[in-house]
Order: C-alpha cells, then sequence, then structure tokens
C-alpha cells in the first residue's frame, strides 16, 4: 500500500516527517488520510 513519501508532492523533513502542501505529514501515514486526489505517485 502506498504511503504520503510515495507521493510527488511530498517533500522529507527527516526520517519520519514531511511536508505536503504546506502540512507536516508521516512518512508512513496511508494514502487513505491524504487529501482527496492529493497522492499521485513519484
Amino acid at each position: 500500500m502506498p504511503t504520503c513519501k510515495d507521493c510527488k508532492f511530498y517533500e522529507a523533513i527527516d526520517e519520519t516527517k514531511g511536508n505536503c502542501f504546506g502540512h507536516e505529514v508521516d512518512a508512513d501515514m496511508d494514502v487513505e488520510n491524504c487529501p482527496a486526489k492529493a497522492f499521485q505517485p513519484r
């Protein structure tokens, strides 16, 4: 299952956190928790 770190909009902050559209998210958060249609594979 893809996670936030697999999204092209994800920018890593460190090993466990990243930035997505100005929001801090967990790198391993399931894409089902991302905003609708925000996930784009790299």
